[in-house]
């Protein structure tokens, strides 16, 4: 007689909780491309290069299993986890995506969209608990912000993320414009980039009943606050970059050095906000901050940046402070995302 095959194995809460999650967003995403008029798929995504047509290509995805399917592979150790976190261009991958799937028409794109999760889901769906220890493998994601393999399955950040990017796009007039940067500003913003990046996604997973809690990381903040910081905190940046240019008056500098006083102030100000605004003044002020730092020369690079208590730090070594702030507040949300939730069977 043959052998009774063996019964399968339960999916593991985290895994089915994240797919829910993931459903959730992915129909909210859907609902908003079904909304968009012929007009609305050409509108400029702020504050980049893509239309809307664009993103909602970039969205798909490959439509591979992606990390789950990692999983699955057995292929992932903490070398191969490091390794590609640190040299991976992700972007570069986006973007060849994106070209590659512009001459599909909006039809096209939307069958696509609504089946973009399915290897996905399958793949996450047959997780269980021999997968707990790669689960638990350190993500890093940049200074004072590491996630773990499990929060690949909590996918529906991206969803999250780009129906807001779309909302945007219909409600804020914006036409791109390319930047141009000395090569040493180059060469500084991948990992400025990169940590923006971090940065959204942490604010994505955020679960919705965490904002108002107090971040253990920063006593007397709510999760929303560092959100609210964070945002407001690019016109600070804004500000001492003109003054590096000379281009900044005394007492505009002498207001941000206040730090306390001031981080007190805009962080006030902002309480209320949704986070969706939030974030969204994040990328306004963030792309003001790129603009001011296309507007260095190469003279101007010589130059220092004055911080509080009367530090300061070489124009090229603030760029990479930029990033490390950035980070570590990306890193200080962790706590409050979906995946960190008691999730029950």
């Amino acid at each position: 007689m043959s052998a009774e095959p063996e019964p399968a194995a339960t999916p593991l809460p985290l895994a089915v909780a994240a797919v829910e999650d993931l459903r959730l967003a992915h129909r909210e995403l859907l609902r908003v491309v079904d909304s968009l008029s012929d007009d609305g798929w050409e509108r400029p995504v702020p504050y980049g290069e893509w239309t809307v047509k664009d993103l909602v290509a970039h969205a798909i995805g490959d439509m591979s299993p992606s990390g789950p399917g990692l999983i699955l592979a057995g292929v992932l150790t903490p070398q191969f986890i490091a390794d590609t976190s640190s040299s991976f261009d992700l972007r570069a991958r986006n973007r060849s995506l994106v070209e590659e799937r512009r001459r599909y028409t909006k039809e096209d794109l939307r069958q696509l969209l609504f089946e973009a999760h399915d290897a996905m889901i399958a793949a996450t769906l047959k997780l269980d608990e021999r997968h707990l220890p790669v689960l638990a493998y350190t993500v890093p994601m940049g200074p004072g912000y590491d996630l773990r393999v499990e929060d690949w399955l909590w996918h529906g950040y991206h969803d999250r993320q780009h129906a807001d990017d779309i909302r945007r796009a219909l409600e804020v007039d914006y036409t791109p414009a390319q930047l141009a940067f000395l090569p040493e500003v180059e060469d500084r913003l991948r990992m400025f980039v990169r940590t923006q990046d971090g940065f959204l996604r942490a604010v994505y997973s955020v679960a919705d009943d965490a904002w108002d809690e107090e971040a253990p990381a920063c006593p007397g903040w709510t999760y929303g606050d560092i959100l609210a910081h964070v945002a407001a905190n690019e016109t600070r940046l804004q500000v001492r970059l003109r003054a590096a240019r000379g281009e900044a008056s005394r007492a505009e500098l002498d207001a941000v050095n206040d730090v306390d006083a001031w981080n007190h102030a805009a962080v006030t100000a902002r309480r209320g906000r949704s986070p969706a605004a939030l974030a969204g003044e994040f990328l306004a002020g963030r792309h003001a901050t790129l603009q001011e730092l296309a507007g260095f020369r190469p003279p101007q690079l010589s130059g220092t940046v004055a911080l509080a208590g009367g530090e300061e730090v070489p124009v090229l070594d603030f760029i990479d402070r930029i990033s490390r702030h950035t980070s570590v507040h990306a890193g200080q949300l962790v706590p409050a995302s979906s995946a960190r939730r008691p999730q029950t069977p």
